[in-house]
């Protein structure tokens, strides 16, 4: 039985790019909430992916899908982003570490109709937070160094996570947790625990030879 509370984010990073429309058809079929774009320029993180004329390609062929389209680009600037509202992303997320002004971006996203996330690197603190819950629909929590997939869960991420729950928790805000890094099924009932809501999969499902059961192994562990 699926998991109603959580929600699972297929990353296509970890995708055949080269059949990609079957990948992410499949996964949609199979039961994956959301579909995650990582969007890297090579300025800051080591690596480059989607621009925003493939996510427009993508939002032709999956019309109702949801689309969370995590920026690691900079700087972050209102073009940038108003690219990939065009192109048709659902949910943005961005490093404060890339953007000037924070909360008018954030204000920005959510003018334009678009659920806005922040991102936290594993060494950015999360203090800042509390000043920005009105403008933050979600929280995304980086629990690796953003750039590649296949990376393993740095432990310490999760103690963020629990942070973050509870800051939130403190200020009577109900703020969605994203969890990005090394999610598989062996460790996202722990991170779970901490207070994570939605969680990035990306090679622990389109690695897996059978997609269906590696989903349901997913599924499986939250709810033990």
């Amino acid at each position: 039985m699926k998991t109603r509370n959580f929600k699972i984010a297929g990353s296509i990073l970890s995708a055949d790019l080269l059949n990609l429309e079957k990948d992410v058809q499949q996964a949609l079929d199979e039961g994956v909430d959301i579909i995650h774009f990582d969007v890297m320029d090579y300025h800051y993180v080591p690596n480059m992916t989607f621009g925003p004329v493939f996510l427009q390609a993508m939002r032709k062929k999956f019309k109702d899908a949801i689309f969370d389209v995590h920026l690691m680009v900079s700087p972050c600037s209102e073009n940038i982003v108003d690219d990939y509202i065009k192109a048709g992303a659902n949910w943005i997320s961005f490093h404060p570490e890339a953007c000037v002004h924070t909360e008018r971006m954030l204000s920005h996203i959510q003018d334009s109709g678009v659920k806005a996330g922040l991102a936290l690197n594993p060494s950015t603190p999360p203090q800042m937070l509390r000043y920005l819950w009105d403008k933050l629909d979600f929280v995304l929590v980086m629990t690796v160094n953003p750039g590649f997939g296949g990376q393993k869960t740095i432990p310490a991420t999760l103690t963020k996570v629990y942070d973050v729950k509870a800051m939130a928790k403190a200020d009577g805000k109900d703020i969605l947790i994203e969890v990005d890094g090394g999610v598989k099924a062996s460790n996202i009932r722990e991170i779970a625990l901490s207070g994570a809501d939605v969680f990035v999969v990306g090679s622990a499902f389109f690695g897996a030879a059978d997609k269906k059961e590696a989903l349901k192994s997913l599924h499986d562990a939250l709810e033990a």
